[in-house]
């Protein structure tokens, strides 16, 4: 038995590692990334008990996994039967990458805590079993995952053979597995072999962590040791390391499992004292060790310290699973009634514990105990409908003898009994018994079965294969004729056996639901072409539907709906038109066919259905169809709008146009005074001085009448050449013109600022005072160019530390209604005090403002000081000055990220771990990003220890934008050692983060410890390949068979001992082999060793290109890229797109320029030249300066042509990159985007309309929208709701439809716009408000214009609900349909493929509306 003495012996081992010491604490929380912290939510008992028996559509095994991950952020846990799905796909498809495979491995442990330890257990040896039978690759983080499971179902394996296990396949623990082969050896309590371990461990130099010591608590603790368990603090303590709040957990759980109450208490205080955080789970931890050793009743001293803080609910349902399945319900209870409900609308509070109830049934509990658990449930108003939840999973169990008796006590109880109840029973049950379920249904339970139980659940669960013998069997259970015929016509069908249908049909007369057998009908002539077959059931649909006139309709038969003197002939037609539409090849003669049947027949069809076929026939209509069609009914055709054309308007044309114009109206005799204002206007826009001066003299002396506002543009374009002088006697003329005349703020503004640029202060103040307004400034003219001019103004001053003169300037600026006080605005207020260090000034001027214009400017570079400067009571009156503000939530993450910033991690993580604090993930997104792109390592390394075991946070994206910065500053190392921290932390890697830290790794030579996923482009390739390969392998064994058989007829001269070489292959041969076999140095060798005459094609040196880009060999790739280039050719598009896009990415500017020089335009469009350049440029760190190109260029540009060229060219795509990441760029790209629109190019200032709409500046959009967009033609808005879409955003769904309704975009356009908001409310459960929408949706638009896969999903959820769909969704149409029912589009303008059109034109036919 270990002792004190034997942890001062650990002592001496730790000492060594103190240098070493990853100072961490780890939290084993079995949630990892998939944990969220939304309040459990029971489900409600109000879809029934049965599982849908509809087929579910298949999903692919990435969508599967991403849902996985879905419920368990929702719910907090997965079931057994997503993981089995999972397994089962991933047989069916014999393929799954590394990561995916780590994350299903993963998920075998605590996070299923429905099941059992040994069920979690043989699963994850099943799934493992069959990974490595399907060849996954697999590295140290698959088995430390594995490992990690196994320690939480407290499996039992043996150490030493796991490594041995490990180290047999080549590959290299780490760490990770020696603390978690370290911690089963004291799960068994054997502390020697831990000690073996950590000998191991020393000898490797690795570090040791908290975990480590966490485990020797544990393994002292089940050796019966507590004496021991306690010392490992105080060794703790020596080796460098502060106990944390898991440690203490540990120690609290160990005394629970041996019933010391007091040392629990004692410890619990010494925490408390400490000011140790223990979380609920840490808490819930102790109450389960508690219970499972036999000290239940002692829990109740634990409940009452519980916090109650978010992710309290998943958590404590996590336990009491895990507690029924150890048989300790009454204990289950009590936490269940310490859980938080939340109220309904009505103020009711919500039902809990339906997953306490399923549990028991599904552990097998006692009947009696699973009713007395119900009902004690009901008395305490816990759960009204427990006894009926208990029934459902009885049911859903299918087990006939626990199920009834449960049923039986709905019965007794006085609850109805439903159809639905029976169905899994039914399909549980053996095919005997079947029929004898349907007998008690009706006997003990009074419930009759209808038509839909009978055709869904019953047929296809008999083995009687007979039709007739199947209509009798259910006759004698009781069925009722009609339903035992309309049931087995129906399965017949639905099975392909139409013959038997008709004759089903034509033996017994019914009513056969005409919405209901349509479509497996016409499924049934696909399979089979039995066309008299199909016929004889359309006339027996008919004549069901006069059978059915008169008589009062059956409860299960309301489908029929209208009168059937109407409907008769109208359900033969939709019968007619569904097929037509159905059969796709031969579609006139099979419509030829069935229209000969209904002839012959004598039926008919509506005259609308007849003109609908014969419209869709288009040019296949024949003149015998014409003539059947003729014969059943008659119609009309419509004709199709043509769209309009549009012509150039004036204030597109350049300077020199406008002026060649004049002169050609004058000579006419006509008035040209409108071109004149234009020409004036064009001059004003071109900000050409010399010009602008030239024409307003020209016009002078030609008696123009010259409008005043021109006087005011003048005075702007001097203030924009820097002309004080020139500018103000402008202004004194103007004056002079008119004494009430008042300059717009902006151009005020820009006059006054260039004054007290110029220390003329007096001027500056007497601009503003002589132009100020009566009102507030207008929206309109609050644009970034504005605002962007007036913060440059104060800003200057603020950085001159001129407090007084700033001041003075804003109240003026203010008082004269030139602004309304934002954040930016007033930053400079702070500003001047921070640059000259005056804490208080800067506090008192901050108070100030937040009292008086409720802003909080800047708040987080003033919290920075403080916390530097450890001025604790001035921050907290900046946090209460911000919580009353933005509130509390808000005001603490800003100062989490102060701390963080300011390296006070402890801090940062105590307020994250405060009661009740929301998350807020967005927060955490943004100031990754900024730290990213401020090139700041610090804060994220900080953000990642703060965030530490808080599950409700997910750290991936942390994780990875940390990975990103250590790539952007060279650090390989310190990259690859997050791999290993995230493993410690049990947080999964993402494909994302793999690939990138393997591009790392081997750029700096560095083995990958890791599988590298692969991306779907390379599984694709590398399936080519291996096909390519293979047919290349046999055609050459059949050559290599021939040669031998030629050999054989040959006579040998002399025998030798070897054989004689093969002929040398050509290097032009040997080189595309080379490339085959993916060997790109083979390929290089055989290149350079060419003969004369030999000569590679662009299609092999792009093949070679590809490879040495994959490979990260850039500077070779663009060497034969050269090579090609200078022979006039260039790689194949594909190819020459993936090493342009590469070379961008690491923001190689130079070569970028080389290649582009060699290209023409055409060549430039064909692989979005201009958009990877800007994306270089982007990367590069050099977005400003190339959006200072862009506009040199439209200011050079002279003529609509030159204009024209610009906008095809612009880097749409590009340029929205640039406005994601920079933001502080916006005001220059507007200035950028309004040259481009003076020329009526629209396509830039779209892009600054999707990214202010996307970031949810409404009113800014708003102006762009109503100044420039309104009336365009063609627009680009894919992008913005592609982001509603992920972000879930109905409102700025519904943003974008507001604006677009009113436009000329096409009904198509708009008609996307509606589909996005009808998904979004759709996927958050809102159907009553999709279908709200889409009542809205087609007043403006129709139907058909709605996504079809919107509807059906939509159609879907409301039938869920017991509702019906009152719309008939179109059917799906072709693509050739598609395109020509569209009329502009919404994405293609910056699609890397097609090229750009120019707004000015309406655009032809697109299929991307």
């Amino acid at each position: 038995m270990a002792s004190i003495l034997r942890t001062g012996k650990l002592l001496r081992y730790f000492a060594g590692f103190t240098r070493n010491v990853v100072v961490s604490s780890v939290r084993e929380n079995e949630t990892s990334n998939l944990l969220n912290s939304a309040p459990c939510m029971c489900g409600q008992f109000q879809n029934g008990f049965a599982t849908n028996a509809a087929a579910k559509a298949e999903l692919s095994l990435d969508k599967q996994i991403r849902r996985l991950d879905q419920d368990v952020r929702r719910i907090g846990r997965i079931s057994r039967r997503d993981l089995e799905e999972i397994l089962d796909e991933i047989r069916t498809h014999r393929t799954a990458t590394s990561s995916q495979s780590l994350l299903v491995i993963r998920c075998c442990g605590n996070l299923v805590p429905e099941e059992l330890p040994e069920v979690r257990t043989a699963l994850v040896q099943e799934i493992w079993k069959t990974l490595n039978a399907l060849n996954v690759p697999m590295d140290i983080s698959h088995y430390n995952a594995l490992l990690r499971v196994y320690l939480e179902n407290e499996h039992g394996f043996a150490p030493t053979d796991f490594l041995a296990e490990i180290e047999a396949k080549g590959i290299e623990p780490n760490r990770v597995t020696y603390q978690r082969l370290i911690a089963r050896y004291c799960q068994q309590g054997d502390i020697e072999g831990a000690t073996r371990i950590l000998e191991f461990m020393r000898a490797k130099s690795l570090p040791v962590n908290e975990n480590v010591f966490n485990s020797l608590i544990l393994g002292h603790s089940q050796a019966n040791d507590l004496e021991s368990a306690k010392g490992i603090l105080g060794v703790m303590k020596q080796a460098g390391l502060e106990p944390s709040a898991d440690t203490y957990t540990t120690l609290l759980c160990a005394f629970a499992r041996h019933g010391d109450l007091a040392a629990l208490k004692e410890t619990l205080a010494e925490c408390e004292q400490k000011e140790i955080i223990l979380l609920d789970k840490d808490l819930l931890d102790i109450v389960y060790t508690l219970t499972v050793n036999g000290n239940g009743e002692q829990v109740d001293e634990i409940l009452p310290k519980l916090r109650l803080s978010p992710g309290f609910n998943q958590d404590a349902v996590n336990v009491i699973l895990r507690l029924v399945n150890k048989g300790h319900e009454d204990v289950g209870l009590k936490l269940l009634r310490v859980m938080p409900r939340s109220n309904r609308v009505n103020g009711e509070p919500v039902d809990v514990g339906a997953f306490f109830i399923r549990q028991m049934v599904k552990a097998n509990r006692p009947v009696e105990k699973i009713l007395s658990i119900c009902k004690t449930l009901q008395a305490e108003g816990l759960n009204p409908k427990a006894l009926t939840i208990a029934t459902e999973a009885g049911l859903t169990n299918g087990v006939v003898n626990n199920a009834l008796p449960l049923l039986q006590e709905m019965k007794n109880a006085g609850l109805p009994i439903r159809q639905h109840y029976f169905w899994p029973l039914i399909c549980s049950a053996e095919s005997n018994q079947v029929l004898e379920i349907v007998r008690r249904m009706q006997q003990e339970f009074s419930v009759f079965p209808n038509s839909e139980t009978v055709r869904d659940y019953v047929i296809p669960n008999l083995k009687e294969k007979n039709w007739e013998r199947i209509v009798t069997a259910l006759r004698d259970a009781g069925v009722p004729n009609s339903t035992a015929v309309t049931s087995a016509v129906y399965s017949a069908l639905v099975t392909h056996q139409i013959a038997d249908a008709a004759k089903i049909m034509e033996q017994n007369r019914a009513y056969y639901v005409p919405f209901l057998f349509r479509q497996p009908l016409i499924l049934a002539l696909s399979h089979t072409n039995d066309y008299a077959s199909f016929i004889r059931c359309v006339r027996q649909i008919h004549e069901g539907l006069q059978f059915r006139q008169g008589k009062e309709e059956e409860a299960e038969a309301v489908e029929g709906g209208a009168a059937a003197d109407r409907s008769t002939p109208d359900v033969v037609g939709a019968i007619v038109q569904e097929a037509f539409i159905y059969f796709r090849r031969d579609r006139a003669a099979t419509l030829e066919k069935i229209l000969k049947g209904l002839v012959k027949q004598g039926l008919s069809i509506s005259s609308a259905k007849a003109s609908q076929l014969s419209e869709q026939l288009g040019s296949e209509l024949t003149p015998r169809i014409s003539e059947l069609l003729g014969k059943l009914s008659s119609g009309e055709l419509e004709p199709v709008p043509l769209p309009n054309s549009g012509k150039r308007s004036l204030d597109s044309l350049s300077i020199d146009e406008l002026e060649r114009f004049i002169v050609n109206v004058e000579s006419k005799g006509e008035n040209a005074n409108n071109i004149k204002r234009q020409l004036l206007s064009a001059c004003f826009r071109s900000q050409n001085l010399d010009k602008t001066l030239q024409v307003i003299e020209k016009l002078e002396t030609e008696k123009f009448q010259i409008p005043i506002g021109i006087y005011a543009q003048l005075i702007d374009l001097y203030t924009h050449h820097k002309k004080s002088a020139e500018a103000l006697e402008a202004y004194d003329k103007l004056k002079a013109k008119d004494a009430t005349f008042k300059l717009d703020n902006l151009k005020a503004v820009r006059l006054a600022d260039l004054l007290l640029q110029e220390e003329r202060v007096d001027a500056a103040f007497k601009v503003l005072e002589d132009n100020k307004k009566d009102a507030p400034i207008a929206e309109a003219e609050g644009s970034f160019n504005y605002v962007s001019a007036v913060w440059r103004t104060l800003n200057s001053l603020a950085e001159a530390g001129q407090a007084e003169k700033l001041r003075k300037l804003f109240d003026a600026l203010v008082a004269a209604n030139y602004v309304v006080p934002t954040n930016v605005l007033l930053g400079p207020l702070i500003k001047v005090h921070l640059v000259k260090d005056d804490i208080p000034k800067a506090i008192e001027a901050f108070e100030e403002i937040c009292q008086k214009h409720k802003s909080t400017p800047w708040k987080n570079e003033l919290a920075c000081r403080l916390i530097q400067k450890e001025d604790a009571a001035n921050l907290q009156k900046l946090t209460d000055l911000s919580t009353g503000i933005h509130g509390e939530v808000n005001s603490l993450y800003d100062l989490v990220f102060s701390f963080v910033e300011c390296g006070r991690v402890r801090q940062a993580r105590k307020i994250l771990e405060t009661p009740g604090l929301r998350t807020r993930p967005q927060r955490i997104s943004s100031a990754c990003d900024r730290y990213k792109n401020e090139g700041l390592l610090q804060p994220l390394e900080g953000l990642i220890e703060a965030t530490k075991d808080l599950g409700h946070i997910d750290r991936n994206k942390i994780y990875y934008t940390l990975l990103l910065s250590y790539d952007k500053a060279d650090e390989a190392e310190k990259a690859l050692g997050l791999w290993t921290k995230m493993q410690e932390e049990a947080v999964t890697p993402n494909d994302a983060f793999l690939l990138k830290l393997a591009e790392i790794l081997r750029r700096k030579n560095i083995e990958v410890p890791f599988v590298v996923p692969e991306t779907q482009k390379e599984q694709a390739k590398a399936r080519k390949n291996k096909a390519n390969s293979e047919a290349k392998t046999e055609a050459t064994t059949e050559t290599a068979k021939a040669v031998e058989k030629l050999k054989e007829k040959i006579p040998k001269k002399e025998p030798t001992k070897t054989s004689p070489p093969p002929k040398t292959v050509s290097h032009l041969s040997g080189f595309r082999k080379a490339i085959l076999a993916n060997d790109p140095d083979a390929a290089i060798s055989h290149k350079q060793s060419f003969l004369s005459g030999e000569k590679v094609g662009a299609l092999d040196t792009s093949r070679l290109i590809e490879l040495l880009v994959r490979a990260d060999r850039l500077t070779e790739a663009t060497k034969y890229v050269e090579e090609l280039l200078a022979d006039k050719l260039h790689p194949q598009p594909k190819i020459f797109k993936f090493y342009l896009n590469k070379i961008a990415a690491a923001g190689d500017l130079e070569t970028l320029e080389k290649v582009g020089k060699q290209l023409n335009e055409e060549q430039k469009r064909l692989v979005s030249f201009d958009n990877r350049f800007c994306h270089a440029n982007i990367v590069a760190g050099k977005a400003e300066q190339f959006l200072k190109h862009l506009t040199t260029e439209i200011e050079a540009a002279k003529t609509s042509e030159e204009a024209i060229k610009l906008a095809e060219k612009f880097p749409r795509g590009g340029a929205v990159g640039i406005l994601d990441k920079h933001p502080e760029l916006v005001p220059q790209y507007q200035s950028l985007a309004e040259k481009f629109a003076a020329h009526n190019q629209l396509g830039p200032m779209n892009v600054l309309w999707m990214h202010l709409i996307s970031s949810g500046q409404e009113v800014a959009s708003k102006q762009i929208w109503d100044k420039h967009l309104s009336n365009a033609p063609r627009l680009m808005f894919q992008r913005v709701l592609q982001t509603a879409r992920e972000q879930q955003d109905e409102k700025l769904a519904s943003t974008v439809i507001s604006q677009l309704k009113n436009s000329k975009i096409s009904e198509g356009a708009i008609g996307n716009a509606y589909s996005c908001l009808i998904d979004i409310q759709t996927t958050k459960g809102n159907s009553d408000k999709a279908m709200d929408v889409l009542a809205n949706a087609i007043k403006d638009v129709s139907l058909e214009n709605i996504n079809r896969t919107a509807l059906l999903r939509l159609k879907q959820a409301v039938e869920e609900k017991s509702q019906k769909f009152p719309y008939t969704i179109p059917e799906k149409r072709t693509k050739a349909d598609d395109s020509s029912s569209s009329s502009s589009s919404s994405s293609s303008s910056d699609d890397d493929v097609s090229p750009p059109i120019p707004e000015t034109v309406p655009p032809k036919p697109d299929s991307k509306a």
